[in-house]
């Protein structure tokens, strides 16, 4: 019987994906799903594929690359585990993940968080990747009621949560296929339906910080798939009455409205993408009031300001 799927989503980095798939327990309740998104032959030695000589690994090959998203939602209709975790493949799991699982096996929560550190990939200094997820847990600590929606609705990369492979199924929740942030509706999502959760406060996961990672990627695509991802949270945050704020999604619509007067194409696109995502026009154009009377005091009190 398959109690834990770890699925991983890997692009051209198989020293890393050896890394990781290294740092998970071998188990005979555990299987091991890698989908490939389209490595290059000239990276990857396919026929010598990382850690093939392991018999709980099992390698999706996708021909054309098509993103984490959708290598994410392949490997889950593959899994077989109770739990699902997910983890990216130039991370890695730490000391004592082994000693969790068989913690948490028959555990009655539907999900269930545990923390993380996050170091530089090259120097393994440390960095500040894993941050808002010190915070959430410590206010869950002190306030678990605000804690608790932290973590439902705001905690949105997939790692770090063991999620309940029947939770995902019954409410056919899937990651989106985005440039970016493709993993925000399918976090949110799992937070909002599960019935009970348990917090870990054990760092059971590093989180590597790296240039060309897929969450630095940039450009228009990137910006607009972001802007979509972004709006639908917030449409799902107000339709069902979740008292969180959404700084990511308020930058953004600022900046939006800003683009009225200053690139007026761009405005119009990403008012269709806030449409797509479910906003009503209504809504909108109070956001675009509110932030260009943002703006527009903003200019007066720098120009009001006297000299010194």
């Amino acid at each position: 019987m398959i109690n834990f799927t770890v699925i991983i989503p890997h692009k051209n980095i198989p020293q890393m994906l050896e890394r990781l798939v290294r740092s998970i327990p071998e188990r005979d309740d555990l299987e091991i799903i890698v989908v490939d998104d389209g490595s290059s032959p000239a990276t990857v030695d396919f026929a010598h594929f990382p850690c093939s000589d392991r018999t709980d690994l099992k390698l999706i090959r996708n021909e054309e690359s098509r993103g984490a998203g959708h290598a994410r939602n392949c490997a889950l209709t593959r899994a077989k585990g109770r739990w699902v975790l997910f983890a990216d493949a130039d991370d890695f799991f730490n000391h004592g993940f082994n000693d969790f699982l068989t913690d948490c096996l028959d555990s009655d929560a539907d999900i269930i968080y545990f923390n993380a550190n996050s170091v530089d990939t090259d120097t393994l200094e440390p960095s500040d990747r894993t941050d808002h997820l010190h915070d959430f847990i410590s206010l869950y600590q002190h306030d678990k009621r605000q804690g608790e929606l932290a973590l439902r609705y705001l905690f949105t990369e997939p790692w770090c949560k063991m999620v309940k492979r029947k939770l995902i199924a019954d409410n056919k929740i899937a990651f989106e296929e985005t440039v970016i942030r493709n993993d925000v509706g399918y976090s949110y999502l799992v937070g909002h339906y599960a019935r009970t959760i348990v917090v870990d406060d054990r760092q059971l996961y590093c989180v590597t910080s790296r240039q060309g990672s897929v969450s630095r990627v940039k450009g228009y695509q990137a910006s607009m798939d972001e802007l979509l991802v972004y709006a639908g949270w917030k449409r799902f945050l107000r339709d069902h009455h979740i008292p969180l704020e959404l700084p990511k999604f308020d930058f953004r619509a600022y900046n939006f409205a800003r683009h009225l007067y200053k690139d007026n194409a761009l405005f119009r696109a990403e008012y269709a993408v806030m449409r797509k995502a479910g906003l009503s026009r209504c809504y909108i154009a109070g956001l675009t009031a509110k932030y260009l009377w943002t703006a527009a005091s903003y200019k007066l009190q720098r120009h009001n300001r006297p000299n010194v």
